[in-house]
């Protein structure tokens, strides 16, 4: 029955619009959220069914779409967790209690990723990146020296063709370290890599 609840709380967040919205935390600090597009969310699924991850990461929670795809693949919700973070508190407020309605295992932290990650206490096995682009590299670099991410795990990075820019840095970090990565075409590009 959650099954069915999940899938048919995906079909209703990808009614919204895929333009998206602006956003601000109050603090002169302002994004652009934009649900994930619904080829992202399909391979999302696929990924975490063939990995089957104990422990997964998003940075970047919006309204849960990308979470409730991510969960989708999900196993066996008894052994498997999801944590995403978010810096908007209204956005993160209403996620959790849409996760929680649908009693899944997602907890969804308020605020700066970079801040909210020394206060989280596992090891992941999978991390997606989907917030601000030029801090793909910076909380890349956080996750590795907190030891919350090493060899294994496996790194998805949303909209590395239609920001690539943006997305440099983060991407030349892979060439450079030889890290064997691929980058999917999907309608904004996602990379998929294993450390």
């Amino acid at each position: 029955m959650r099954r069915d609840q999940i899938k048919s709380e995906i079909e209703s967040l990808e009614t919204l619009s895929k333009q998206g919205e602006s956003y601000s935390d109050g603090k002169d600090r302002f994004g652009w959220r934009n649900p994930i597009r619904k080829d992202t969310g399909t391979l999302l699924k696929s990924l975490v069914i063939t990995r089957n991850p104990e422990h997964v990461l998003e940075i970047g929670t919006a309204h849960g779409l990308s979470a409730l795809y991510l969960i989708e693949g999900f196993h066996d919700f008894s052994n498997q967790d999801l944590d995403t973070i978010d810096f908007d508190q209204g956005v993160s407020d209403s996620t959790q209690a849409r996760m929680d309605r649908l009693g899944v295992p997602v907890n969804v932290h308020f605020g700066d990723a970079i801040e909210v990650f020394p206060k989280l206490n596992k090891r992941y096995d999978l991390v997606f990146f989907d917030a601000q682009k030029n801090q793909y590299l910076p909380q890349l670099n956080s996750l590795i020296d907190l030891k919350l991410i090493g060899a294994g795990t496996v790194i998805l990075a949303d909209n590395v063709l239609d920001r690539k820019s943006e997305c440099q840095p983060f991407l030349d970090w892979f060439h450079e370290n030889e890290i064997n990565h691929h980058i999917i075409e999907t309608e904004c590009g996602l990379l998929v890599a294993r450390l």
